[in-house]
């Protein structure tokens, strides 16, 4: 007969062996398109979105409101969405410009096409060409952040000024508190757990736990938009998976300490827009950015958000954000 032991064994076996399936751990698929560009049963701010054919990509992204353009650069492993209070403010003033980064959201990609940070900068010069942008104020978060700085270096003369907020920076990232759980989506043993797991609200709320000061900011609407676009599919779970690696990557890492010359030779008009309470990236990192960048105009920390400051004082945050754009509009 089969003990207590043994039952419990062959249940999670079960478990794992159907988290696998869902992860796509089987899948033998290289060059596939991962998503499509439907947008069925999506949270009501992607259905805003619109697509635009970028090299290989096919690009969702917000485009609302008229004037000098200001691109959105949101972070990982989040979406556009992370600005949805943001924009209605920016989009009275400013043409404002917020894409999925390839690898996330609902941006359209080959399975095994290149998400790391060259790449994305790439698609961001393509996607405004196709728009007809040759200048833009860029507001960087996180991933976003990282690459705005490779734009202060490579291309800052397409830039107006720069914004950035809990920015992957240096070689700080990414942050000891979130290894783990990228280790755990990452590895093929875990990941099958992991992505049953994540499909279960109050395990959502409690790995998102990290990016916020109060967990009132996880509402329900919001956790579905920050967890939907990986699980709505097996090919988007094994794209994250595949974004992940690269955050696990050293060399890929170290992206962000070559700019570091461009950074001290960017003296465009840059805020540094924080939260306080982060405990991903926290303040010093932003202190080390404010004495390496001769263009940072202030620090402004907001005492009572973490890692996602847009949306934990998205009215305080919107009107710093505007504050600064407007001030470097009229100096301009």
């Amino acid at each position: 007969m089969i003990g207590t032991i043994g039952i419990v064994l062959i249940a999670f076996a079960v478990l794992w062996f159907y988290g696998a399936i869902l992860a796509g751990i089987f899948a033998g698929e290289r060059h596939v398109v991962v998503s499509d560009t439907s947008l069925q049963g999506v949270e009501p701010f992607s259905l805003r979105k619109r697509f635009a054919a970028i090299g290989e990509a096919k690009v969702a992204y917000i485009d609302e409101g008229q004037g000098p353009a200001v691109l959105l650069l949101h972070g990982c492993p989040f979406q556009s969405y992370e600005w949805k209070d943001v924009i209605p403010l920016l989009s009275e003033k400013y043409r404002v410009i917020a894409p999925d980064l390839l690898g996330l959201g609902d941006t359209v990609v080959f399975q095994d096409a290149d998400y790391r940070l060259p790449r994305q900068m790439e698609m961001v010069l393509g996607l405004l060409d196709h728009l007809g942008i040759k200048h833009t104020h860029v507001v960087g978060h996180d991933h976003g952040g990282a690459i705005a700085q490779m734009l202060m270096k490579h291309h800052p003369e397409r830039l107006l000024s720069v914004v950035l907020t809990n920015v992957e920076a240096y070689d700080q990232w990414p942050s000891n508190r979130e290894r783990a759980d990228v280790e755990l989506v990452v590895n093929p043993l875990t990941s099958p757990l992991f992505r049953i797991a994540i499909t279960i609200k109050p395990l959502q709320r409690w790995i998102y736990r990290i990016a916020v000061a109060e967990q009132k900011t996880l509402t329900d609407d919001v956790l579905f938009a920050f967890v939907r676009p990986h699980i709505s599919s097996t090919r988007r779970w094994r794209r994250l998976r595949r974004f992940l690696r690269w955050q696990l990557d050293r060399e890929h890492n170290s992206e962000t300490l070559r700019v570091v010359d461009g950074l001290r030779a960017f003296t465009k008009p840059t805020l540094l827009l924080w939260g306080g309470l982060d405990q991903n990236f926290d303040l010093d990192i932003a202190r080390r950015l404010e004495k390496d960048i001769p263009g940072v105009v202030r620090l402004v920390a907001l005492e009572k958000s973490a890692h996602l400051p847009m949306l934990e004082q998205p009215q305080l945050y919107g009107t710093s954000l505007l504050a600064f754009l407007n001030d470097t509009q009229k100096s301009s």
